[in-house]
């Protein structure tokens, strides 16, 4: 009986585990968040893993103190995407010229997606 419940118990913890990465590189709604989609394909040596941990700690923080801040519509959407065209060119600079083609690339299908997404009326 001892067996099954610590079968269990393990069982549990990892479900958790791996619940927990996966919701680390996903945002709302669990789609992958911004920077998780610019680093598609990209491996990164340890220093890079880090350097872009702290990247995307500072400008999370932003992004909820922008969130927090509340105020005008557009102006909130203006301030958002100049933090992430911020983060996204000090993400880029932590890379090999190499990676850079490839997150350049996976940048423009990011934007294309976008611009799929949108109702033909905004286009």
């Amino acid at each position: 009986m001892k067996r099954v419940k610590l079968a269990m118990l393990v069982t549990a913890m990892f479900l958790g585990i791996t619940t927990v990465a996966q919701a680390q590189d996903q945002g709302r709604g669990g789609r992958p968040n911004m920077a998780a989609m610019m680093l598609k394909d990209i491996t990164l040596s340890p220093t890079q893993q880090s350097k872009v941990d702290s990247i995307n700690a500072k400008y999370r923080d932003q992004m909820t103190a922008l969130r927090n801040e509340g105020g005008d519509r557009e102006t909130m959407m203006q301030k958002r995407r100049d933090l992430m065209e911020k983060q996204r060119d000090e993400i880029k600079a932590v890379l090999t010229d190499d990676q850079k083609k490839v997150f350049d690339k996976n940048v423009e299908d990011m934007r294309a997606n976008m611009q799929n997404r949108r109702p033909p009326s905004d286009r």
